[in-house]
């Protein structure tokens, strides 16, 4: 093959350059080439039959040395290159099929007058160009400069189309380096930048014969029959790859110990939505293999299939009943589902798109024995899961199906809201999955178009070259929106809002009175949003003296699986001392408390809560504690001897959320007076 150096020109890109022109240097490189590879990939089959998947296969091996030598003597140092691998390298191959391959003219002279450069240009031999179409992965046209990195910079391209006259191979090899490194392989160079092609003049070279010899010394096969595909040659690859995975008390997951096994796992982790999936919604699913042992979604990690199943639930596709959070007792009324509304930013009424979430125990994520899987932090960051409170995981997507990032914040602004995970250990994952179709209002002011542009479009306007944030363009806040209403939504989810005291009827009678004759303006509140004095401590309660109504104080509140589990301070009150006190519940509306007799009243169904193991304090007088039969009400009986001024008890109460929907409302706890009908007086 013939070497062409890129010269100096003015506006020339450097190897140096190129090199660092993803501005990421916290992914590491082995997820930033699977990311890049595969989403190229699946643009690159967008044509081909629907029904059958775009296939990724990547081959990691050892290679001779001798043979980059012989095929690129021309321009490189070759001492320089034995000294730079004394021991034999490995080699990485990836190879998709059923795509359409390096389309298009192969020289910038047969570009038309239409300037349809083709896949071919745009990969080979260009840097910043990207494809038009809204809905493909790339929007910078520099993600394939991780290619360069991933070894001594030489990469080979290697490609079938069909062409009106039946089919073409093509093949190429294009070298990045920096150009400043004292050990560089060119022999001479000022910008660090070359190619290898065809002996007349800068193309692939397409004679079948030389193509398939120069892949034979790689160990590479030709593409044959009616396939088409590309495949990336990436030899010499670096010896550091895998991201380093400090910590004193824990060994490394397994796949830290090779290339092939950190590969599978990148590839679940990015493309979990469309891995093995015959029912993604937006194009051909992908089929993705590691040196000939494919990824079913079977085998995917547990995180990544409970992911893959919040997809498939939003796009409504697959069957429910045998899918993965199914098969592991996840029942549908607990996996969070809610359209996301914008006001103000589209074309006509809808949703931005839906927020998919579940909460799965470690047993549900096969962490405990016998598959002891390694814990949802470390299968995504690669990094040691911590003690619960366990962080939420957040992901999102557009309509290639590739996961722009996974966000485990805690902040207030982040996807999840400042919701900092569940007390009782459980594991948070949620999706965001776009309505790409939707069509946003103009507007330059708020950073939109001038012209009518979809949720896709703007979507992938707002992802940086490494495609690892949605960050709104200058004016614009779609995306801020976005995130908060997914953030208020999870901190629901995951802390729902606490049980709150009865309010007294003559607090109720006058907030009303007020409001119908008060101006709604100028009088000020009515005390309900001002600033909350502190509870006062159980002992300070004591203190306080004797109440004439007994009270109840809520004095910490935790959160259990389908449970709200409350500590209380009741103070029994002078009025009829030797008469029991009652707990009750009922469900908070606009109205008021619903108590268990409305509720049936009006026919809303299976009552939403019941008040369960209660515990009374040691330290409290001898109190007998009954639980009534409708589970909305805790009886508690003092001995008259017992009754004195001031009498305050302490215990805990568990307040269960029946199924279904007792989630979506709120518990009010308070207290009455029994008689012997247990009504309250």
């Amino acid at each position: 093959m013939k070497y062409y150096s890129l010269p100096l020109q003015p506006m020339q890109e450097s190897g140096a350059f190129l090199l660092r022109a993803l501005q990421n240097e916290e992914t590491p490189l082995l997820d930033l080439l699977v990311r890049e590879s595969v989403q190229n990939a699946l643009d690159a089959g967008r044509k081909g039959n629907q029904e059958l998947p775009v296939s990724v296969d990547f081959h990691i091996r050892e290679h001779s040395l001798e043979a980059i030598a012989s095929i690129f003597s021309e321009g490189l140092n070759l001492p320089m290159l034995g000294k730079r691998y004394p021991r034999t390298p490995k080699l990485l191959e990836i190879r998709d099929s059923g795509t359409e391959g390096l389309t298009g003219p192969m020289t910038f002279d047969s570009v038309g007058a239409n300037g349809h450069h083709g896949n071919f240009l745009k990969l080979v031999f260009e840097i910043g160009r990207t494809r038009t179409d809204e809905s493909a992965g790339g929007s910078w046209g520099l993600g394939k400069t991780c290619y360069f990195r991933m070894g001594a910079g030489l990469v080979i391209y290697y490609s079938r189309i069909e062409t009106s006259g039946g089919y073409e191979e093509r093949l190429v090899a294009s070298l990045v380096e920096d150009e400043n490194r004292v050990d560089r392989l060119q022999l001479t160079t000022q910008t660090g930048i070359a190619w290898w092609g065809a002996n007349d003049r800068l193309q692939a070279i397409t004679a079948p014969e030389h193509i398939h010899n120069i892949l034979r010394a790689l160990g590479v096969q030709p593409f044959s029959g009616k396939t088409t595909g590309t495949a990336i040659i990436i030899p010499l690859l670096k010896e550091n790859l895998l991201p380093v995975f400090d910590h004193e008390d824990r060994s490394a997951p397994w796949w830290h110990s090779s290339y092939e096994d950190y590969v599978n796992v990148a590839i679940q982790r990015w493309f979990s939505a469309r891995l093995d999936n015959p029912f993604f919604a937006s194009g051909r699913y992908l089929s993705a293999s590691v040196n000939g042992m494919e990824i079913a979604s079977a085998d995917m990690l547990p995180i990544f299939r409970a992911s893959q199943c919040l997809y498939d639930r939003a796009i409504g596709e697959a069957p429910e009943e045998g899918d993965y959070l199914t098969a592991r007792g996840i029942k549908r009324d607990e996996v969070l589902c809610k359209a996301i509304q914008l006001r103000g930013e589209f074309v006509a009424s809808g949703h931005a798109g839906w927020l998919l979430g579940v909460a799965l125990t470690s047993r549900q994520l096969q962490m405990e024995a016998p598959d002891n899987v390694p814990s949802p932090e470390t299968c995504i960051f690669s990094r040691p899961g911590s003690g619960a409170p366990h962080r939420p995981m957040v992901t999102f997507m557009r309509s290639p199906g590739m996961n722009i990032c996974w966000d485990d914040s805690i902040d207030s602004r982040g996807w999840a809201g400042g919701f900092a995970g569940f007390a009782d250990g459980r594991h948070v994952v949620a999706l965001f999955v776009p309505d790409s179709e939707q069509e946003l209002l103009p507007s330059a002011a708020r950073g939109l178009r001038s012209s009518i542009q979809n949720l896709e479009g703007y979507l992938r306007s707002c992802e940086r070259a490494d495609h690892a944030a949605w960050v709104d363009v200058n004016g614009g806040r779609v995306v801020e929106k976005i995130r908060g209403q997914c953030g208020r939504i999870l901190k629901d989810f995951g802390v729902p809002s606490q049980p709150s005291v009865t309010v007294k009827p003559s607090m109720r009678m006058s907030r009303k009175l007020a409001e119908l004759v008060l101006p709604s303006r100028g009088f000020g509140g009515d005390g309900r949003f001002g600033k909350v004095a502190p509870p006062p401590s159980i002992s300070q309660g004591s203190r306080k003296g004797a109440v004439v109504s007994p009270e109840l104080e809520v004095t910490e509140v935790k959160h259990a699986a389908s449970a709200i589990v409350m500590k209380w301070c009741l103070r029994w009150g002078l009025v009829q001392p030797d008469i029991p006190r009652e707990i009750t519940v009922s469900v908070d509306s606009e109205s008021g408390p619903i108590p268990l007799e409305a509720w049936f009243v009006n026919g809303l169904g299976t009552f939403p809560f019941r008040l369960e193991s209660p515990l009374i304090s040691s330290a409290t007088p001898s109190v007998k504690c009954t639980e009534m039969a409708d589970g909305t009400c805790v009886r508690l009986t003092v001995d008259a001897a017992s009754v004195q001024p001031g009498l305050v008890l302490e215990g805990k109460l568990h307040v269960r959320i029946n199924e279904p929907g007792g989630k979506l409302l709120r518990p009010v706890v308070g207290v009455r007076i029994s008689d012997s009908n247990g009504a309250a007086q």
